[in-house]
């Protein structure tokens, strides 16, 4: 049988080649090569996303925005989600102990612990406020994080899976960093409940807890444009070494968890996958 696309003096519609000659304009405008081969999502994302000195993006105008009205701006103060109705449990107070800085730093290891070990409320509850609680409150009036954030704008969302958290029960919950608290969302059936969720089924079939750091982009695209998802990405990333630092202070074990099934765990979390997806699991072990 003839191969009719291949018979054609140019590229197909829908071909590689045929999209990469429609983007080429703009790729002529950014960086001055007036044809591309083969497409590489990721190398197209970067390009995009990258920053020129003079060059302004037109359809970024969130900073305008925020400027010219006061209530946006303290909208994005107070940037958190909110489940109405949900049963909800008051956290206490960070305490780290006599740890130091330097003692955290030496002792972390990206290590699994025994499955038998339990967290206390205590040891999670710091952990958490370490991770992305609030530290301080800024001249404007807003609040001021563990974890630094462009423009302030604080993009991620918490959640807590509890297996063995000594006075909560197997659930998913939510972590709400302005009134320290958790939002329990909805119970677990199983202890494992995550292990499906990923290639590494042995580390979340047998963390105490499970901390899942999720991404609500908007909150820095309508300011810094495709920029923000960058940005996004580093501050989850900022995040995660917070709270592995903060459970080395505190004797726990953790390992940092990349490697996840986006649409599994999006689904548990009830995330569109879009607008709002997870970023990053931080499985969390007691003490042995």
């Amino acid at each position: 049988m003839t191969n009719l696309a291949a018979s054609t003096d140019g590229p197909g519609p829908g071909s590689d080649e045929a999209l990469a000659e429609r983007l080429a304009p703009r790729r002529a405008d950014v960086t001055g090569i007036d044809r591309v081969g083969r497409l590489d999502p990721a190398e197209d994302f970067h390009e995009a996303s990258r920053l020129y000195a003079g060059v302004v993006d037109p359809l970024v105008d969130g900073a305008a925005r925020l400027d010219a009205n006061s209530m946006l701006r303290a909208a994005t103060g107070r940037a958190v989600k909110r489940h109405a109705g949900r049963p909800v449990f008051h956290l206490p107070e960070a305490d780290f102990g006599s740890a130091s800085f330097a003692d955290a730093v030496s002792r972390r290891r990206s290590s699994p612990g025994a499955s038998s070990g339990s967290l206390t409320i205590s040891q999670l509850a710091s952990v958490l406020h370490a991770a992305y609680g609030v530290t301080g409150t800024a001249a404007s009036g807003h609040t001021r994080r563990a974890a630094p954030s462009a423009g302030a704008l604080y993009p991620l969302e918490l959640y807590v899976t509890s297996a063995r958290v000594d006075g909560l029960e197997p659930a998913l919950h939510h972590y709400d960093p302005l009134r320290h608290e958790l939002e329990t969302l909805h119970p677990l059936e199983r202890a494992d409940s995550l292990a499906p969720l990923t290639p590494y089924r042995e580390l979340l079939a047998t963390c105490a807890a499970a901390i899942v750091v999720c991404g609500v982009f908007w909150r820095s695209r309508f300011k810094y444009g495709q920029r923000g998802y960058r940005f996004a990405l580093l501050e989850a990333g900022h995040v995660a070494q917070n709270v592995l630092l903060a459970a080395s202070a505190l004797g726990l074990r953790a390992v940092p968890v990349g490697g996840f099934f986006d649409r599994r765990l999006d689904e548990l979390i009830d995330l569109d996958g879009l607008y709002e997806s997870s970023l990053y699991i931080l499985p969390l072990w007691g003490s042995e």
